[in-house]
């Protein structure tokens, strides 16, 4: 039997990385390279494939992203042409043949970003291995800097352990913390491997800032380089050897277990000498017997130590069994919904979407939302009612907008309103001026069932700062045996999608949450997504709404955060416009 065709990406990923190994011996036994080239064939042959297969993120109907797929394909031929181009002099020609590298090192950052953009920056281990993917395009461009004999402000040397820098410990590192983190102990042990896996995911970068303020001469660069240095380095055996005291133990293969106690030891021992030699480019002390001028004693001490004690064997060993990941997998079905520039209250209709459906709420009834942590008969009669007639209800509103964003709200709000979507108002909404809203039928021709339109707006009746209009479309999203509401606002282009989570809450127990924040390891698909033509990039953006009961009608609290930060809640006061809603809960 062949490979099934799901499963032939990371096949090939596999069998380059085993016989790029086997074309690697054959030039190092040449004596092709010193040792410097040497470390760069291997990332190229052998290493980079490897992390391909380790961070190999199907989707949930067993297909991959375009962007691993082709970064797959190429990254064979991709990889000779690269080692060829090491052979040749500066120059024309070999900048050419270095040009299909730098094209896979962009395929395998692009396959990153899809990585990070459709799931967001959660949880920190995945991130880090984002971040790998991400940053080896640094050590591709450096490349074509190197074939070319260009150096800009750098020393030519530099350029050459740029290419180094970022296919190790810009790329291999991270990756290689990343799966470590997906089988980190609980404790104080995993928290410090998180926090140090955060390090090292913004170390590179910040090794590299340092290494050009450095290179433009400018003032304090050589402190500020140190600081970089010590602080990644440090971190790095901090989180080696938190590597094997609280992960190592807990693998199960003896052989994986023996790959990744060694390279742990080995990238610790390796940090060592790097701070020593920061210290001295710092300084221009000896320390240990390390100067400035050690190039060749760091290239044996600790290039050679990063690749073949650590990089290597951690990849080798972590691909004997790959641990799996806490985080959601890709795939979420997204809608195609999108507008123009002007929405409004009458879009659906303009659209010919609204059907005759008879639909009365948000959803058709609570008790479909049932899960293990949301319990539908502990919510009050009046929220149940709100929720399955939502159509049949008018709302007032009080904003609350933190600074500085009541600034920027200046500047959105103009445009929201002149779009008639999403239009967050900022001054209280009362009175004449409520919205008032209904609940029809829709069908956008996905062939998805039960969809309704809730559009709520005060544009009928109000032509100043407080006109205010929201036209989102509802239905019901399953995964992993959870349903989530599904909230989709058309904008120009494309919709603003939010998968919202049900939960029991309030005060009493009696209210009803609806919740975007992401569960813990970002693991199921509750999010705030901008969607276009189908393709949804998680938005750094959460919401929650509180709903409960509050006499006849209920009473709503909406907080919406940027990375932890308020932007801003609203305050909402929700009574029936039909009298049967206020007799109770038969009354429907």
């Amino acid at each position: 039997m062949g490979v099934p065709e799901r499963d032939r990406l990371p096949a090939l990923a596999d069998a380059s990385a085993v016989f790029g190994a086997a074309g690697w011996l054959a030039v190092v036994l040449a004596g092709v390279f010193g040792p410097i080239r040497d470390i760069v064939a291997l990332a190229m042959l052998v290493l980079v494939p490897l992390a391909l297969r380790l961070a190999d993120t199907p989707r949930r109907d067993g297909t991959r992203s375009g962007w691993y797929r082709a970064a797959v394909v190429g990254q064979p031929v991709a990889a000779v042409a690269g080692v060829v181009s090491l052979t040749l002099p500066a120059g024309t020609t070999a900048t050419l043949v270095a040009v299909p590298w730098a094209l896979a090192t962009v395929l395998v950052a692009g396959f990153g970003a899809w990585r990070l953009l459709g799931r967001g920056p959660w949880p920190v281990e995945e991130l880090a291995v984002d971040a790998g993917l991400l940053y080896i395009v640094v050590g591709g461009v450096a490349l074509l800097f190197d074939r070319s004999g260009t150096a800009l402000v750098f020393e030519p040397l530099i350029v050459t352990l740029t290419i180094v820098h970022f296919h190790y410990a810009g790329s291999a590192l991270p990756v290689l913390a990343g799966l470590a983190g997906r089988d980190a102990p609980g404790g104080y042990r995993g928290r410090l491997l998180r926090a140090t896996t955060g390090i090292v995911v913004i170390g590179p970068g910040i090794i590299g800032i340092g290494i050009t303020a450095a290179a433009l001469d400018l003032p304090f660069a050589a402190v500020v380089e140190f600081a970089g240095v010590a602080a990644f380095t440090v971190a790095v055996a901090v989180f080696s050897l938190s590597v094997l005291v609280g992960v190592v133990p807990r693998r199960e293969n003896g052989a994986q277990r023996l790959l990744l106690g060694v390279a742990s030891v080995a990238v610790t021992v390796s940090m060592g000498f790097a701070v020593l030699y920061g210290l001295a480019r710092a300084t221009g002390g000896t320390y240990l017997g390390i100067n400035a001028a050690s190039f060749d004693l760091m290239v044996t001490y600790h290039g050679q130590l990063n690749a073949y004690a650590f990089a290597l064997p951690a990849l080798v060993g972590w691909r004997l069994a790959i641990p799996g990941t806490r985080s959601r997998q890709p795939g979420v079905a997204f809608s195609r919904l999108h507008g123009g520039w002007r929405i409004g209250p009458e879009f659906l209709d303009r659209r010919g979407m609204t059907t005759d459906a008879a639909v009365t709420g948000m959803v058709t009834t609570v008790d479909e939302y049932a899960r293990a942590g949301f319990d539908p008969d502990a919510v009050a009669p009046a929220v149940t009612r709100f929720y399955e007639h939502s159509g049949s209800y008018e709302l007032s509103v009080d904003p609350a907008w933190d600074t500085p964003w009541r600034t920027l709200a200046a500047l959105y709000r103009p445009l929201a309103v002149r779009v008639g979507q999403l239009s967050v108002p900022r001054q209280a909404i009362g009175g004449d001026a409520v919205l008032r809203g209904r609940v029809v039928g829709v069908d956008t021709g996905e062939g998805r069932a039960d969809q309704r339109a809730w559009i709520r707006s005060n544009a009928d009746r109000v032509d100043d700062a407080r006109r205010m209009t929201y036209v989102g479309v509802y239905d019901r999203s399953v995964a992993d045996d959870t349903a989530f509401l599904r909230v989709a606002f058309p904008l120009p282009g494309g919709n603003l999608t939010g998968l919202l989570r049900l939960e029991n809450g309030g005060s009493d127990g009696d209210g009803l949450v609806l919740s975007s924040f992401p569960t813990p390891g970002n693991a199921d698909d509750a999010g705030l997504y901008l969607v276009v033509g189908g393709v949804g990039l998680r938005l750094p953006l959460n919401e929650r709404l509180v709903v409960v009961p509050d006499g006849d009608g209920v009473h709503a609290t909406h907080r919406v955060e940027a990375l932890g930060l308020r932007l801003f809640t609203l305050t909402y006061g929700i009574q029936p416009t039909d009298e049967s809603l206020m007799l109770g809960p038969t009354a429907q």
